[in-house]
């Protein structure tokens, strides 16, 4: 059960994050990471280069999973609301 609960989970959190990919707000985000990508570019040497990226996909993986603890968190508590509510047995 756990395995099919964990796949339904990922299944809903990746459906949400595609439907961020399509917002404005995704779009001006791409932008200023385009923007920093360039700066990188043309500002830092190749080390520096490769220690920033490092940091930035440090940055990201650690936010995937703060997303994906917090996605799920809030499946749980929903649950627990209408649970309480009497919604659901």
């Amino acid at each position: 059960m756990k395995k099919e609960w964990d796949f339904f989970l990922d299944e809903l959190l990746s459906h949400a994050a595609t439907e961020f990919r399509h917002t404005k707000t995704y779009e001006l985000l791409e932008e200023k990471l385009e923007q920093m990508e360039r700066d990188c570019d043309t500002m830092l040497t190749e080390d520096e280069k490769e220690f920033a990226e490092e940091c930035f996909e440090l940055l990201y993986e650690a936010s995937g999973q703060q997303e994906e603890h917090a996605y799920r968190c809030g499946m749980r508590d929903g649950i627990t609301i209408l649970k309480y509510l009497g919604v659901l047995a």
